[in-house]
This record gives C-alpha cells, structure tokens and sequence, in this order.
C-alpha cells in the first residue's frame, strides 16, 4: 500500500535515524534531524494559520532549508506551490493571486531551521496527509507563453517516485546530486524519490561553479547518481573534457531529463563512464517519468526514450485522438494513462479539458513505438516546418548538425520561400574557425534526406534557451 512522501520519511527517521537525507557542500541534516525540523516548521504553519488544504507559496531554493519547508508544508495538510529563487516579487504575487494562496515564504534560506527548532514539540503530533490530497501546484510554461500550474496529489508523486527507484535501481546507499532548481518537475522528482527510498541527496545550485560539482563527486561512495540536465552535461563536457572518466567506477548512474539529449554526448558519456547506467528520460509537468532510457546499454536507437516506466502506459494517436498503430514511417501524437499524472491544471477546468480527458494525458509530441516497445519522440506537433508539403522535425537537422566537427550548437528554423513556402536555415555555434556552409550542407546530406538539409546558414554567437536548457523556439518563430 502506497504512503506519502513524508510518511516514508517519517520511518526513515526512526529506523535510520542517523543516515544522512539532505546536504549541501555548507550543510547537512540526517533522517532524524530532517524529520524533527519538518514536524517543527508544521507547527510554525500551524502557528500562523494554515491549515489543511491551503496553498502556500515557496520561493525554492538549493538548501536543506527548502527540503525543511517543503516536507514541513506538507505534514501541515498544506499545497506546495514553489517557484524560482529569483522570479520578481510582483511574480510572485501574481502566482499567489492565481492559486489563491494562504501565504507567500519568501526568504528561501534565513532562519528556517531556527524557527523549526522553536517550534517543535514532541508532544504535538500530525495527522499524515492522503494520498487523494493535493501535494504540490509546478509551474510549467507552454508553447503560448501562458503560465500554467499542475495540480499533484500526493499519489502522483508516490507513484513517480516508485518509477524511478524502480527504473534507476536505487539502492540505499545511493547519493542523488541535483544541479537544477529544486521548483522544476525533475529535481522534486529525484528529492522524493530518495525519500522514499532512504538515500541521500545532495543539492548544487546549478553550474556555475564546476568545481563543486567535482567536490559532490568526491563524496564517499560508491552509489554516486546525478541528475544531469543537458546543458549540464554540454557544459561538464566542454570545460573538462576527460574529466569525467576518473569516475566512471564511482558513478552508478546519470539521469537527464527536460530536453533533447544531442547523439554526440550520449557517445561521449558512453565513452567517459562505459560501465554507468546512463538514462534519458522522457515526461513532462502534467505526466512525469513516462518513460526512460538507457542509452549505454541500448546503443544508436536515435530519438529513442525507452520503454514505458512502471506506473505509465503509453500510446500513439492520430490527430482526432483515436489510437493508432505507430511506426517510424506513421508516427502520431503521445498520450499517457497512469497515476504519474496530474490532477489538472489549477484553477483552470478549460485548459486542463484540452489536454486531461479521462485520467489521459495528451501531449503535443510527435513520435511512435517501435516493435520491441520502445519509443522514439521525433519533435513537437509546433515545432514541425512544412517544407513544399514535407513535414521536418528541426531536432533531426540539430541533432545530426552537433555531429559535425566545431559545432558547439544550433538551432533549425524556418525562413519564408517563394518556391516551397517555407525553407530550413541552421544557425550554428561555432567557437573556432570558419563557417563553411557547402562543406556542412554535404556532411548532413550524407546523413539526412535531401529535403531535411537546410538551404541558408548563418553563424550566431549562442543560440537562445529556457531556463531549463531547452531550445527556445519560440525567439525564432516568424511572425
């Protein structure tokens, strides 16, 4: 039978109460400690009026003090809505007004575990929250720009936890390092899926500081894992080359998720940390942990994702939503039924009705499954270019364009032509040396069909991105 996050910590901390949960290179809490400083932060909520079911607003930040605030939210009976450490304080009001919060936390990091410690008392006990509850409210922006909050039970994040332990092969000793911001779908996933399990976590905020990424490798164990998104893994690579390698007996296995994962650094992973279990996975906000991949084991499956997780069941459909049998040739639209899906999107039954119709998820991705079961996403339904009737996924162009010696990276976006209505131009990083467009247009026709080469090239300085390391294709849409 399933239990919530917090239940799972709360028997950690009496069964392990001395293993460590959550640490930063500054600070680290046990089991124990951590479970003792949530029971405290509830009673501050309680203290302050909060009560089941209201919506508290949390600016997310990489410390121990958020995975404080965030069990401490939920023992309370209360919805975590967090959001990014930096995002305006008139950002933030505006969340709060759209989710009808009860209270906004704004300092992510002062004084939380002393006003935990103040207010914890043994003698006051919580009635853990149902797994029917609302857990927690992620902000996701679509391809429109409008911001969207999915709605999580606590059901939702036991069943993708479930997924990834399963999937992952945790064990208990394991070590989670997470680079991205802890508001974003796939760290929560990583923290809650170690909870659950009774391993560790160890916070980084973000790259910008490579070195302690090294340092959090360093830790002593041997069950190293890392959610790696891939600009992570572009940056890792590009700034220390081999580096990686000195670990490839100490890193069990490497996750990526959010974006596309270019073919040329999954081989380079491959080559680095040939004995590591290194997963792509694919999902989304509104259906997380759909399926993963892992490509050291199941080489040269280009657009692969893998097979269906264990608490998802995936399907193709046309574009009337009736399932179709998908192949590479008839590919279709991806839809997920399974308890990894959102509840809906807050405070919006016409939005979620769009895209949630009886417990199904549809998404916009384009892609098929494949004989054995595994599947492939071949772009996204918007960002497909129609060139003279023939349809073109821009991530095919990119992924083969990242092949070439001396792209850093690119970008594939439609241009107006009077012959074919539209024409492909590849926008391209590269750090040295000279653009030769002849010599890379005859390197990807030898990789791509004729119609898929693009006719313009043009050199840019960096290719624009979201703050989740994807493709920001809508700064290169034409209006």
């Amino acid at each position: 039978m399933r239990r919530t996050i917090i239940e799972h910590v709360a028997e950690h901390a009496a069964k392990t109460p001395d293993k460590l949960a959550v640490m930063t290179a500054e600070r680290s809490l046990t089991y124990a400690e951590l479970y003792r400083l949530a029971r405290g932060y509830a009673g501050y909520l309680a203290s302050r009026g909060v009560k089941r079911g209201d919506i508290v607003v949390l600016r997310a930040s990489q410390t121990v003090e958020y995975a404080v605030q965030y069990l401490g939210i939920h023992l309370a009976g209360a919805v975590v809505t967090s959001l990014g450490k930096t995002l305006s304080d008139e950002g933030v009001a505006e969340v709060a007004q759209k989710v009808g919060a009860s209270m906004i936390l704004n300092d992510p990091r002062g004084g939380v575990l002393e006003v935990a410690g103040k207010f914890f008392d043994e003698k006051i006990s919580f009635e853990f929250p149902k797994l029917e509850d609302t857990a927690d409210i992620i902000f996701t922006t679509g391809t429109t720009g409008a911001s969207k909050g999915v709605e999580r039970t606590h059901n939702t994040l036991t069943a993708i936890a479930e997924s990834h332990i399963h999937n992952c092969e945790y064990k208990d000793d394991t070590v989670m390092i997470i680079i991205g911001p802890v508001n974003h779908s796939g760290p929560v996933t990583q923290i809650v899926a170690s909870f659950m399990n009774g391993s560790s976590v160890y916070l980084l905020d973000g790259m910008t500081n490579i070195r302690a990424f090294y340092h959090a490798l360093d830790y002593p164990s041997t069950s190293i894992a890392c959610l790696l998104p891939p600009s992570a893994i572009r940056v890792i690579l590009q700034l220390t080359g081999s580096k990686l390698g000195d670990y490839r007996d100490k890193i069990d296995f490497v996750q990526s998720e959010s974006a596309h994962l270019p073919e040329s650094d999954k081989e380079r992973l491959c080559d680095l940390l040939p004995n590591t279990r290194l997963y792509n996975e694919y999902g989304a906000s509104e259906a997380s942990s759909m399926a993963c991949y892992d490509y050291n084991k199941h080489r040269n499956k280009i657009n692969c994702v893998g097979r269906p997780m264990i608490n998802a069941k995936i399907f193709i459909v046309d574009e009337h939503r009736n399932v179709i049998k998908s192949s590479k040739e008839n590919p279709g639209l991806i839809a997920c039924a399974g308890d990894v899906n959102m509840k809906g999107y807050v405070n919006d039954p016409e939005l979620t009705a769009q895209t949630l119709v009886n417990g199904i998820v549809y998404t916009n991705d384009l892609g098929y499954i494949d004989e054995d079961g595994f599947v492939y996403v071949t772009g996204r339904r918007d960002d497909v270019i129609n060139v003279g009737g023939l349809k073109v996924a821009p991530t095919e162009v990119e992924a083969a364009a990242l092949e070439y010696d001396g792209v850093e990276d690119c970008v594939c976006v439609a241009v107006p032509d009077k012959i074919t209505g539209s024409a492909l131009k590849l926008l391209v990083v590269i750090p040295s040396g000279e653009l030769q467009p002849a010599k890379l247009s005859a390197y990807l026709a030898s990789r791509l069909e004729g119609y898929k080469v693009p006719k313009f090239y043009e050199r840019v300085e960096k290719i624009a991105r979201t703050f989740n390391g994807k493709i920001d294709r809508k700064a290169y849409r034409v209006s």
